[in-house]
């Protein structure tokens, strides 16, 4: 099971070494004998970022969150696929761990977050996002508005098929060509082939979340 505060004396945060939201985990019995356990007080715990099952050619992923293994083997949850901050993990993840985690991708190190003095961390703005039929078929335009974009500030959007995509303040979206990715946009998008749901975010010079909002795409 997982740990809480009252045994680690902090917050309970898991997958905060991820780059990114955007990650596949299972389900993978976490050793009590890991190499990485710790002991707090009376009881033990394998970190979240520990390499499962071993920091070696056998490993399959990277712990989500810290799981207690005080009385034995534990179910927890472990990322397959996803973007990783190194420094952000316990320990380094060895070349052969690496060579067989494909899908892992390691960024040597987080970046500083310097907010722009008016970015309120305690709120996110929520845009209104509208979806209206493009001029041909299958194709739909996307405007939005409940913010004004800032220089140095980006938009972006991303499709999902039945679920809008999520976007939450100071999350650092993965931005890109890829199919997982979030796209740079600017808006308001006109003749967009599309379906599904569409979230539109607006990022700071850090890609963190600022605002965001979503949709249901409507095509012609």
């Amino acid at each position: 099971m997982s740990f809480n505060q009252k045994i680690t004396g902090r917050g309970y945060a898991p997958g905060y070494f991820l780059a990114s939201a955007d990650c596949d985990r299972m389900t993978y019995e976490i050793s009590a004998s890991h190499s990485q356990a710790i002991t707090i007080g009376d009881k033990k715990i394998v970190p979240a970022g520990a390499v499962i099952p071993s920091n070696d050619g056998n490993a399959v992923g990277i712990l989500y969150e810290d799981v207690e293994v005080t009385t034995g083997n534990m179910p927890g949850s472990v990322v397959t696929r996803g973007a990783v901050y190194e420094n952000k993990l316990p320990a380094a993840i060895e070349s052969t761990a690496e060579a067989v985690l494909p899908g892992i991708r390691v960024i040597t190190a987080s970046p500083a977050v310097v907010r722009p003095a008016s970015f309120a961390l305690d709120t996110l703005t929520e845009l209104t996002v509208v979806s209206e039929a493009g001029s041909a078929s299958g194709k739909t335009d996307v405007s939005y508005t409940g913010y004004t974009k800032k220089t140095g500030e980006r938009e972006v959007y991303k499709i999902g098929a039945s679920v809008a995509p999520s976007a939450t303040l100071g999350q650092i979206l993965d931005i890109g060509s890829g199919s997982n990715q979030w796209t740079a946009a600017n808006f308001p998008l006109d003749e967009l082939a599309a379906t599904g749901k569409i979230t539109v975010a607006v990022v700071d010079s850090t890609d963190a979340v600022i605002a965001a909002g979503s949709a249901s795409i409507v095509t012609a």
